[in-house]
């Protein structure tokens, strides 16, 4: 049987671009894909008195099917366990010690040891380095333990975006597919957790007691893969979040998001 490449694949056909550099592809800002991850980060930076930044490029992230196949057969597991699928597109922020998306002279990933953002593209994330590198850091400890923190929040991820550059001009946030199958509500830190609690797949940080803004936590590496990097910045002095993206446009980035093929 033919197995169908996905639509993050680098063998994909529609991924054999001109413009693609290494594992980076990026979006014109006419491109579909591009409009509604700016829509999904706008509508989505919530801290009041922060002003919202403008976004200046999005890169989709490409990775060879094999390398992606352990997050599709992960997904698949979840589906089939859950007799449905909820994964969810969501926002992270690390470091950066490049200046990796600023403009088309910076889309080579460093080896910098302590560049948090290039390893994450290129290995995808590892909860094993959650509490050094790679996971949101929250104070006073990880609100959900040892575990891998995304956040539909724009401006909360955007609290652990670091540039560690003196020459870096922007900021970058990566959004990823994560799949969060059935997850468990906590209103309260559950600081111990090193996997979802028994019969779910990931835990949902809810606002109203020791959270300001939602987040979700998984624990299998599988889990999730960065999908797109958002590069952004300088106050976006248009106070309107522009057009509405149209609700069938909103559905075909659902469906890139939910399916493992498109």
């Amino acid at each position: 049987m033919v197995t169908a490449l996905d639509f993050f694949a680098i063998e994909n056909p529609r991924n054999e671009t001109d413009n693609r550099q290494g594992r980076l592809i990026p979006l014109e800002p006419s491109d579909l894909y591009y409009m509604c991850i700016k829509d999904q980060f706008d509508r989505h930076w919530e801290h009041v008195g922060r002003m919202r930044p403008r976004v200046r490029a999005i890169y989709k992230v490409l990775y060879l099917q094999s390398e992606l196949q352990p997050f599709l057969d992960y997904k698949a597991d979840v589906a089939a366990a859950r007799n449905g699928l909820v994964v969810r597109s969501l926002f992270h922020g690390t470091t950066r010690a490049c200046r990796l998306g600023e403009g088309s002279h910076n889309l080579v990933f460093c080896e910098l040891s302590d560049c948090s953002l290039c390893s994450i593209i290129r290995n995808s994330f590892d909860v094993a380095m959650c509490g050094e590198k790679f996971c949101l850091q929250l104070t006073p400890s990880n609100r959900f333990g040892v575990g891998i923190y995304t956040t539909p929040c724009s401006s909360k991820a955007d609290d652990y975006v670091k540039n560690l550059s003196p020459d870096a001009k922007w900021r970058v946030s990566l959004l990823s597919r994560v799949v969060v199958g059935k997850p468990k509500k906590f209103r309260h830190n559950r600081t111990t957790l090193t996997e979802p609690p028994h019969g779910f797949d990931s835990v949902w940080g809810v606002p109203g007691a020791d959270l300001n803004y939602e987040e979700t936590v998984v624990y299998d590496n599988n889990a999730i893969r960065p999908a797109y990097l958002v590069v952004y910045g300088d106050a976006d002095l248009e106070l309107d979040l522009g057009p509405k993206v149209p609700a069938t446009s909103i559905e075909i980035i659902r469906r890139i998001f939910a399916s493992a093929f498109v």
